[in-house]
Order: C-alpha cells, then structure tokens, then sequence
C-alpha cells in the first residue's frame, strides 16, 4: 500500500515558484546636494531556486524628485531606479515633484520592468500626485546608469542598461542594499521605506525529483521499522 505522507511530499516538492519579500522601515533625511547619500541594506537567507522576478517599492517624501539618484545593488549586480527624473537637454532641472508613495487605495509606489512607462519621463505619461504631492503608481525603473552629475544633454540618449532584470538568475541569498542621494541644491527629501519582491524559479526538475526520491526512501524505511520491528542488520 502507498503512503499518502510520502506522495505529498512529493507533490510539495514538485510545486510552483516561491516568494521572497522584505519591507524596510528607514525614515531617514537623504542629505541636500550631497552625492555621498545614505543607504539601507537588508539579508535575505534561506531561499533556495534563483530569482525570476523582481520589484521594489519605494516612499518618499518631500523634495525635488529630478535631484533623486537610486540605485538597488546585490551581490556586484546593480539596477537603477532613479536617476534624476525628467532630466534632459530641455530640462535639467528635473520633476519638481515631492516624492514617491502610496496611492488612494494605498498600494505602494512600485518598480516593475513589465510596467507600461519609463518613470524617467512619467510627466509625459498619464500620472497621479497623492495628497502628499508624491508621485504614485507602477513604473519601469529609470535603468540608466549614468553620473547624475552629468550633462543635462547626456540625458537625452543614455541607454536603459540596468533594469531589474539584470538580477534574474541570480541567488536570492545575501545583501540587498538601497542607495538614495539628492545631487542637486534646495529641497530635501527623506527616505520613509522600501520594499523588495522577489519571485524564485523552482530548482531543475532533476534536483527535485531526487530530492523526493530520498525522502521517499526514508519514509518507507521508518514505515517498516514501524510495522516490521528493527530492520535487520541495524542496531
């Protein structure tokens, strides 16, 4: 006769993708025009498979979101979130905006490769201001990694090279660490929180089968020493 424990434990073995999420609670002051910034980090451990997908939230809370220049970084892989939105040759100022946040509904301000449009230039997109002034929504992230410092003009064709794709594949496991600086004068802006969303790609079907196959075995060993007594030759 089967064990029914055994089969489900092969079932659960044999199951979809798993989540990883942190929310990080800063309500920090990001300095005014200094490009030094702070930072935040946060561990993950104890996530097996590679990561399929990401997101990040992010809120805050006054300032000059053009000044702003965020970047997430794990493991020598960086994706950029912010830099120095609606800043170009026509433009170098930036979105005067006060922030990123939570919506009406409270949902929070997201970063989403799948996302409809280029936060970079979302003023020329439909958008929405919270009460707060802060920009809300799900939005691609910025992607280009660029001096903020730059020309206002090197703006105008930089490539979209670090999206947050760049972690797909990646180990999950280890330091995930935000980086926020205001590059340019008056207005200040503090870094409320942030959040990361991670998807996790199952291990190869192999890996898991032999897994269940193990445990498997086990089980019907523990099975007979129940029903048959010691099995012979162990102690």
């Amino acid at each position: 006769m089967r064990n029914p424990f055994v089969l489900f434990l092969c079932v659960l073995a044999l199951g979809g993708t798993a989540l990883a999420r942190t929310d990080v609670i800063v309500n920090t002051v990001i300095p005014d025009d200094d490009p030094d910034g702070i930072q935040s980090s946060q561990t993950i451990a104890g996530m097996a498979g590679s990561i399929g997908y990401a997101t990040v939230t992010l809120n805050v809370v006054g300032g000059a979101n053009g000044d702003l220049y965020a970047f997430l970084s794990h493991n020598g892989t960086m994706a950029v979130l912010l830099n120095r939105v609606g800043r170009n040759s026509a433009n170098p100022s930036g979105y005067r905006d006060a922030g990123f946040g939570p919506d009406a509904a409270q949902y929070s301000f997201t970063f989403d490769d799948l996302a409809s449009h280029d936060v970079h230039y979302y003023r020329t997109f439909p958008y929405v201001l919270n009460g707060s002034g802060q920009l809300t929504g799900v939005w691609q992230p910025d992607g280009r990694a660029l001096d903020p410092e730059s020309a206002a003009s090197a703006f105008d064709t930089a490539p979209r090279s670090n999206p947050l794709s760049l972690f797909d594949g990646k180990d999950a496991n280890g330091l995930w660490t935000l980086f926020i600086a205001d590059v340019s004068p008056l207005g200040e802006s503090t870094l409320v929180s942030w959040g990361l969303n991670l998807t996790l790609v199952p291990e190869p079907a192999s890996a898991t089968l032999l897994r269940c196959a193990l445990v498997t075995g086990l089980l019907w060993r523990l099975t007979r020493r129940i029903r048959c007594g010691p099995i012979r030759g162990s102690s």
